[in-house]
């Protein structure tokens, strides 16, 4: 085969999507993700030294987003299974702490 019938066949097999974007996608839903609980960590931070409480809410959608996207990955992907659903398992874990915090259940 030439390069060219190698490249197309690619293609074809990837329903014509671009495996460097794909990629790139998925670094950059991490980097966000990452982004998201690093700032979230700030304002929880600043929220228990000013003695405000915590934001349950808003902290079980930044939790929400991690739980899926790792239990996502965790899925979809056999690398790293073990880690991602074990990662998944946490972030939903606290997920749940934080609406029953939110609901004033515990």
């Amino acid at each position: 085969m030439k390069k060219e019938e190698i490249l197309e066949a690619s293609k074809k097999e990837n329903k014509k999507k671009d495996l460097y974007a794909l990629q790139v996608e998925t670094k950059a839903a991490t980097v966000a993700a990452v982004t998201m609980v690093l700032l979230a960590f700030i304002y929880f931070t600043y929220e228990i030294i000013r003695g405000n409480g915590i934001n349950a809410a808003f902290y079980s959608l930044i939790t929400v987003y991690n739980g899926v996207l790792y239990g996502y990955k965790a899925i979809k992907v056999k690398e790293h299974r073990k880690l991602n659903t074990f990662t998944a398992v946490i972030w939903l874990l606290l997920t749940i702490t934080l609406i029953l915090e939110y609901f004033k259940v515990i």
